[in-house]
Protein backbone atom coordinates (compact mmCIF):
# COMPACT_ATOMS: atom_id res chain seq x y z
CA UNK A 1 0.00 0.00 0.00
CA UNK A 2 1.42 3.41 -0.84
CA UNK A 3 2.15 5.83 1.95
CA UNK A 4 0.25 9.06 2.04
CA UNK A 5 1.97 11.90 0.33
CA UNK A 6 3.32 13.97 3.14
CA UNK A 7 1.18 17.89 3.32
CA UNK A 8 4.08 19.71 3.14
CA UNK A 9 4.91 18.75 -0.11
CA UNK A 10 1.72 18.02 -1.65
CA UNK A 11 0.41 21.84 -0.90
CA UNK A 12 3.51 23.18 -2.06
CA UNK A 13 2.97 21.53 -5.81
CA UNK A 14 -0.74 21.87 -5.72
CA UNK A 15 0.32 25.83 -4.67
CA UNK A 16 2.24 26.16 -7.65
CA UNK A 17 0.27 23.68 -10.07
CA UNK A 18 -2.46 26.48 -9.61
CA UNK A 19 -0.35 29.95 -9.60
CA UNK A 20 -0.94 30.32 -13.26
CA UNK A 21 -4.74 31.88 -11.94
CA UNK A 22 -2.99 34.15 -9.48
CA UNK A 23 -1.23 35.44 -12.26
CA UNK A 24 -4.24 35.62 -14.54
CA UNK A 25 -5.88 37.52 -11.92
CA UNK A 26 -2.89 40.26 -11.38
CA UNK A 27 -2.79 40.40 -15.31
CA UNK A 28 -6.29 40.37 -15.66
CA UNK A 29 -6.36 43.76 -13.28
CA UNK A 30 -3.94 45.66 -15.12
CA UNK A 31 -5.22 44.77 -18.41
CA UNK A 32 -8.80 45.98 -17.16
CA UNK A 33 -7.20 49.52 -15.41
CA UNK A 34 -8.70 48.52 -12.14
CA UNK A 35 -6.48 50.56 -10.42
CA UNK A 36 -6.50 53.63 -12.08
CA UNK A 37 -9.94 53.94 -11.60
CA UNK A 38 -10.16 53.02 -7.62
CA UNK A 39 -7.11 55.79 -7.57
CA UNK A 40 -10.01 58.05 -6.29
CA UNK A 41 -11.10 56.18 -3.67
CA UNK A 42 -13.82 52.77 -3.66
CA UNK A 43 -16.43 52.03 -5.72
CA UNK A 44 -19.15 49.31 -6.38
CA UNK A 45 -19.06 46.54 -9.08
CA UNK A 46 -22.27 48.68 -11.06
CA UNK A 47 -20.18 51.44 -11.47
CA UNK A 48 -16.40 49.98 -12.23
CA UNK A 49 -18.42 48.05 -14.99
CA UNK A 50 -20.02 50.97 -16.19
CA UNK A 51 -17.02 53.68 -16.59
CA UNK A 52 -14.37 50.27 -18.12
CA UNK A 53 -17.73 49.47 -20.08
CA UNK A 54 -17.25 45.76 -18.56
CA UNK A 55 -19.77 43.01 -18.59
CA UNK A 56 -21.12 43.36 -14.70
CA UNK A 57 -21.65 40.01 -13.99
CA UNK A 58 -18.22 38.89 -15.23
CA UNK A 59 -16.28 41.17 -13.24
CA UNK A 60 -17.87 40.84 -9.94
CA UNK A 61 -16.15 37.10 -9.39
CA UNK A 62 -12.99 38.95 -10.92
CA UNK A 63 -13.35 41.75 -7.92
CA UNK A 64 -14.13 38.94 -4.99
CA UNK A 65 -10.98 36.80 -6.28
CA UNK A 66 -9.03 39.84 -6.35
CA UNK A 67 -10.10 40.95 -3.38
CA UNK A 68 -8.93 37.35 -2.13
CA UNK A 69 -5.49 37.81 -3.29
CA UNK A 70 -5.09 41.41 -1.29
CA UNK A 71 -4.89 43.17 -4.43
CA UNK A 72 -8.31 44.72 -3.74
CA UNK A 73 -10.62 45.24 0.09
CA UNK A 74 -14.36 45.39 0.24
CA UNK A 75 -15.99 48.30 2.95
CA UNK A 76 -18.83 47.94 4.57
CA UNK A 77 -20.92 49.19 1.78
CA UNK A 78 -19.82 46.62 -0.54
CA UNK A 79 -17.01 48.61 -2.77
CA UNK A 80 -13.75 47.61 -4.15
CA UNK A 81 -10.80 49.72 -2.76
CA UNK A 82 -7.47 49.59 -3.12
CA UNK A 83 -5.06 47.93 -0.76
CA UNK A 84 -1.21 48.96 -0.16
CA UNK A 85 -0.26 46.13 -2.72
CA UNK A 86 -2.66 47.05 -5.58
CA UNK A 87 -1.53 50.98 -5.43
CA UNK A 88 1.33 49.15 -7.18
CA UNK A 89 -0.60 48.25 -9.92
CA UNK A 90 -1.91 51.87 -10.50
CA UNK A 91 0.12 53.25 -13.49
CA UNK A 92 0.49 56.51 -11.82
CA UNK A 93 2.53 55.21 -8.76
CA UNK A 94 6.17 55.75 -8.27
CA UNK A 95 6.73 52.25 -7.98
CA UNK A 96 4.25 50.68 -10.10
CA UNK A 97 4.38 46.75 -11.29
CA UNK A 98 1.00 47.77 -13.89
CA UNK A 99 3.67 46.79 -17.02
CA UNK A 100 5.09 44.00 -15.26
CA UNK A 101 1.88 42.44 -14.71
CA UNK A 102 0.57 43.20 -18.13
CA UNK A 103 3.65 41.74 -19.58
CA UNK A 104 4.82 38.34 -17.38
CA UNK A 105 0.67 37.92 -17.60
CA UNK A 106 0.02 37.87 -20.85
CA UNK A 107 2.63 37.78 -23.52
CA UNK A 108 5.52 36.33 -20.97
CA UNK A 109 2.86 33.69 -19.76
CA UNK A 110 2.45 32.35 -23.76
CA UNK A 111 6.24 31.73 -24.16
CA UNK A 112 6.52 29.82 -20.97
CA UNK A 113 3.52 27.63 -22.03
CA UNK A 114 5.95 26.52 -24.51
CA UNK A 115 8.73 25.46 -22.72
CA UNK A 116 7.68 21.94 -23.03
CA UNK A 117 7.93 21.67 -26.61
CA UNK A 118 11.05 23.58 -26.60
CA UNK A 119 12.38 21.44 -24.92
CA UNK A 120 11.28 18.40 -27.07
CA UNK A 121 12.34 20.35 -30.83
CA UNK A 122 15.23 23.01 -29.85
CA UNK A 123 13.20 25.53 -30.89
CA UNK A 124 12.73 29.27 -28.96
CA UNK A 125 9.31 28.84 -27.13
CA UNK A 126 8.43 32.26 -28.00
CA UNK A 127 8.83 31.81 -31.79
CA UNK A 128 7.11 29.05 -31.68
CA UNK A 129 4.15 30.22 -29.84
CA UNK A 130 3.31 33.55 -32.09
CA UNK A 131 5.15 32.66 -35.42
CA UNK A 132 8.08 35.21 -35.41
CA UNK A 133 10.84 36.16 -32.97
CA UNK A 134 10.70 38.60 -29.67
CA UNK A 135 11.72 41.59 -31.10
CA UNK A 136 9.97 41.34 -34.54
CA UNK A 137 6.83 40.90 -32.39
CA UNK A 138 7.70 44.10 -30.47
CA UNK A 139 8.07 46.03 -33.34
CA UNK A 140 4.19 45.23 -34.93
CA UNK A 141 2.43 46.00 -30.90
CA UNK A 142 4.45 49.36 -29.81
CA UNK A 143 1.79 48.96 -27.08
CA UNK A 144 3.57 45.91 -25.72
CA UNK A 145 7.09 47.24 -26.32
CA UNK A 146 6.46 50.24 -23.98
CA UNK A 147 5.37 48.03 -21.55
CA UNK A 148 8.63 45.79 -21.63
CA UNK A 149 10.68 49.20 -21.06
CA UNK A 150 9.11 50.26 -18.66
CA UNK A 151 9.84 46.89 -17.09
CA UNK A 152 12.64 46.36 -17.41
CA UNK A 153 14.24 50.25 -16.78
CA UNK A 154 16.79 49.81 -14.00
CA UNK A 155 15.48 51.69 -10.75
CA UNK A 156 16.57 55.48 -9.76
CA UNK A 157 20.10 54.90 -7.98
CA UNK A 158 21.55 52.20 -9.89
CA UNK A 159 23.37 54.44 -12.10
CA UNK A 160 24.95 55.48 -8.74
CA UNK A 161 25.64 52.04 -8.04
CA UNK A 162 27.24 51.37 -11.34
CA UNK A 163 29.15 54.45 -11.04
CA UNK A 164 30.36 53.36 -7.63
CA UNK A 165 32.59 50.77 -9.62
CA UNK A 166 33.32 52.72 -12.73
CA UNK A 167 34.68 56.66 -12.46
CA UNK A 168 32.47 57.71 -15.71
CA UNK A 169 34.17 61.36 -14.63
CA UNK A 170 36.60 61.52 -17.78
CA UNK A 171 34.04 60.41 -20.08
CA UNK A 172 33.04 62.72 -23.02
CA UNK A 173 30.76 60.36 -24.94
CA UNK A 174 28.83 57.54 -23.51
CA UNK A 175 26.87 54.96 -25.67
CA UNK A 176 24.08 52.99 -24.33
CA UNK A 177 23.55 50.18 -26.92
CA UNK A 178 20.11 48.70 -26.59
CA UNK A 179 19.30 51.47 -23.97
CA UNK A 180 15.59 51.60 -24.51
CA UNK A 181 13.53 54.30 -23.00
CA UNK A 182 17.45 55.64 -21.61
CA UNK A 183 16.52 55.51 -18.28
CA UNK A 184 20.22 53.89 -17.04
CA UNK A 185 21.71 56.71 -19.60
CA UNK A 186 20.31 59.32 -18.23
CA UNK A 187 20.99 58.06 -14.71
CA UNK A 188 24.86 57.99 -15.65
CA UNK A 189 24.81 61.21 -17.21
CA UNK A 190 23.95 63.30 -13.79
CA UNK A 191 27.15 61.58 -12.87
CA UNK A 192 29.03 62.71 -16.14
CA UNK A 193 28.29 66.43 -16.21
CA UNK A 194 30.62 66.66 -19.30
CA UNK A 195 29.85 63.77 -20.95
CA UNK A 196 27.13 63.53 -23.86
CA UNK A 197 25.26 60.52 -24.46
CA UNK A 198 23.79 58.33 -27.38
CA UNK A 199 20.92 55.32 -27.38
CA UNK A 200 21.04 52.81 -30.16
CA UNK A 201 17.96 50.72 -30.02
CA UNK A 202 15.10 50.00 -32.47
CA UNK A 203 12.92 52.82 -33.83
CA UNK A 204 9.65 52.35 -31.74
CA UNK A 205 12.21 53.31 -28.48
CA UNK A 206 12.86 56.63 -29.72
CA UNK A 207 9.65 58.53 -28.23
CA UNK A 208 10.32 57.17 -25.24
CA UNK A 209 14.22 57.48 -24.76
CA UNK A 210 13.72 61.64 -25.55
CA UNK A 211 11.02 61.89 -22.88
CA UNK A 212 12.78 60.08 -20.72
CA UNK A 213 15.95 63.27 -21.52
CA UNK A 214 13.50 65.83 -21.19
CA UNK A 215 11.95 64.96 -17.98
CA UNK A 216 15.59 65.01 -16.44
CA UNK A 217 16.43 67.96 -17.76
CA UNK A 218 18.81 66.41 -20.62
CA UNK A 219 17.21 67.41 -23.91
CA UNK A 220 20.61 68.67 -24.63
CA UNK A 221 22.98 66.16 -24.16
CA UNK A 222 20.70 62.69 -24.73
CA UNK A 223 20.57 61.29 -27.97
CA UNK A 224 18.50 58.94 -29.72
CA UNK A 225 19.71 56.57 -33.23
CA UNK A 226 17.60 53.90 -34.38
CA UNK A 227 19.37 50.95 -35.73
CA UNK A 228 20.45 47.58 -34.82
CA UNK A 229 23.46 46.52 -32.96
CA UNK A 230 23.05 42.83 -34.10
CA UNK A 231 24.99 44.81 -37.54
CA UNK A 232 26.70 47.73 -36.70
CA UNK A 233 26.98 50.31 -33.58
CA UNK A 234 28.41 53.87 -33.32
CA UNK A 235 31.60 54.87 -33.41
CA UNK A 236 33.48 57.99 -30.83
CA UNK A 237 31.81 56.87 -27.78
CA UNK A 238 34.66 56.76 -25.00
CA UNK A 239 32.16 54.14 -22.55
CA UNK A 240 30.39 52.09 -24.13
CA UNK A 241 27.19 50.28 -22.28
CA UNK A 242 25.89 47.08 -22.60
CA UNK A 243 23.33 46.51 -20.02
CA UNK A 244 21.21 43.62 -19.59
CA UNK A 245 21.06 42.73 -23.25
CA UNK A 246 23.88 39.58 -23.63
CA UNK A 247 21.97 37.16 -22.12
CA UNK A 248 19.23 37.80 -24.56
CA UNK A 249 20.73 35.78 -27.24
CA UNK A 250 22.72 32.40 -27.72
CA UNK A 251 26.37 32.59 -28.22
CA UNK A 252 26.39 33.26 -32.27
CA UNK A 253 24.72 36.39 -32.05
CA UNK A 254 25.86 37.49 -28.42
CA UNK A 255 29.70 37.55 -30.04
CA UNK A 256 28.61 39.42 -32.81
CA UNK A 257 27.14 42.15 -30.74
CA UNK A 258 30.10 42.51 -28.90
CA UNK A 259 32.20 42.31 -31.83
CA UNK A 260 30.31 45.25 -33.29
CA UNK A 261 31.29 47.06 -30.16
CA UNK A 262 34.65 46.55 -30.77
CA UNK A 263 34.90 47.55 -33.92
CA UNK A 264 33.31 50.93 -33.02
CA UNK A 265 35.54 51.52 -29.59
CA UNK A 266 38.71 53.60 -29.87
CA UNK A 267 42.18 51.68 -28.14
CA UNK A 268 41.55 53.68 -25.33
CA UNK A 269 37.63 52.90 -25.21
CA UNK A 270 35.71 50.96 -22.17
CA UNK A 271 32.70 48.52 -22.43
CA UNK A 272 31.19 48.10 -19.73
CA UNK A 273 28.75 45.01 -19.40
CA UNK A 274 26.07 44.45 -16.68
CA UNK A 275 24.51 41.44 -16.48
CA UNK A 276 23.93 38.25 -14.20
CA UNK A 277 26.49 36.13 -13.45
CA UNK A 278 25.66 32.40 -13.22
CA UNK A 279 27.14 30.96 -10.14
CA UNK A 280 28.64 27.21 -10.64
CA UNK A 281 26.22 25.46 -8.15
CA UNK A 282 22.66 26.00 -9.64
CA UNK A 283 21.41 26.36 -6.07
CA UNK A 284 23.39 28.85 -5.13
CA UNK A 285 21.73 30.71 -7.55
CA UNK A 286 17.97 31.46 -7.49
CA UNK A 287 17.79 34.22 -9.34
CA UNK A 288 20.07 33.62 -12.13
CA UNK A 289 18.72 30.26 -12.62
CA UNK A 290 14.89 32.27 -13.19
CA UNK A 291 17.09 34.29 -14.80
CA UNK A 292 18.80 31.93 -16.96
CA UNK A 293 15.00 30.11 -17.83
CA UNK A 294 13.35 33.16 -19.03
CA UNK A 295 15.64 34.32 -21.33
CA UNK A 296 15.76 30.64 -22.33
CA UNK A 297 11.91 31.06 -23.16
CA UNK A 298 12.12 34.14 -24.88
CA UNK A 299 15.00 34.26 -26.88
CA UNK A 300 16.92 31.02 -26.78
CA UNK A 301 20.04 33.02 -24.81
CA UNK A 302 20.86 32.14 -21.19
CA UNK A 303 22.53 33.75 -18.05
CA UNK A 304 26.44 32.83 -18.09
CA UNK A 305 29.20 32.00 -15.90
CA UNK A 306 32.35 34.11 -15.71
CA UNK A 307 34.21 31.41 -17.84
CA UNK A 308 31.60 31.81 -20.37
CA UNK A 309 31.71 35.45 -20.56
CA UNK A 310 35.49 35.05 -20.66
CA UNK A 311 35.20 33.53 -23.75
CA UNK A 312 32.48 34.70 -25.12
CA UNK A 313 34.47 38.24 -24.95
CA UNK A 314 37.81 37.06 -25.82
CA UNK A 315 36.13 35.44 -29.35
CA UNK A 316 34.65 39.26 -30.29
CA UNK A 317 38.53 40.73 -29.32
CA UNK A 318 37.78 42.23 -26.46
CA UNK A 319 39.95 41.91 -23.03
CA UNK A 320 37.93 41.42 -19.62
CA UNK A 321 39.58 43.59 -17.15
CA UNK A 322 37.72 42.90 -13.99
CA UNK A 323 33.86 41.44 -12.91
CA UNK A 324 32.38 42.84 -9.96
CA UNK A 325 29.15 42.08 -7.54
CA UNK A 326 26.62 44.71 -7.80
CA UNK A 327 24.37 42.57 -6.42
CA UNK A 328 25.14 39.74 -5.04
CA UNK A 329 22.23 38.17 -3.63
CA UNK A 330 20.73 38.41 -7.01
CA UNK A 331 24.24 37.86 -9.29
CA UNK A 332 24.43 41.48 -11.01
CA UNK A 333 27.36 42.04 -11.94
CA UNK A 334 29.73 44.71 -13.79
CA UNK A 335 32.02 43.61 -16.08
CA UNK A 336 34.31 45.95 -17.69
CA UNK A 337 36.13 45.27 -21.18
CA UNK A 338 38.78 46.92 -23.15
CA UNK A 339 40.25 46.36 -26.32
CA UNK A 340 43.60 45.39 -25.07
CA UNK A 341 45.15 48.09 -26.87
CA UNK A 342 45.28 51.57 -24.62
CA UNK A 343 46.13 52.21 -21.27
Amino acid sequence: MLSPTPEGPRDRLVELIGGYRRTALVHAAADLGLADRLADGPAGTAALAELLDLHEPTLGPLLRALTGLGILYQDDQGRYGLTGTGELLRRDHPHSLHSAAVYFGGMSYRAYAGLGRAARTGDVAFDSEFGTDYYDHLRRHPDLAEHYHRMIALPEGAGEVIAGLYDFGGARSIVDVGGGNGSLLAQVLRLAPDAKGLVLDMALCEPMARETFSARGLADRGRFTAGDFRTAVPAGGDVYLLSRVLANWPAPTATRILANCRAAMDRDARLLVFEMVMPERAEEGTFAVEGDVNALAHFGGGVRTRREFEDLVGSAGLVLERVRQVDPSAHWSLLECSTGEGR
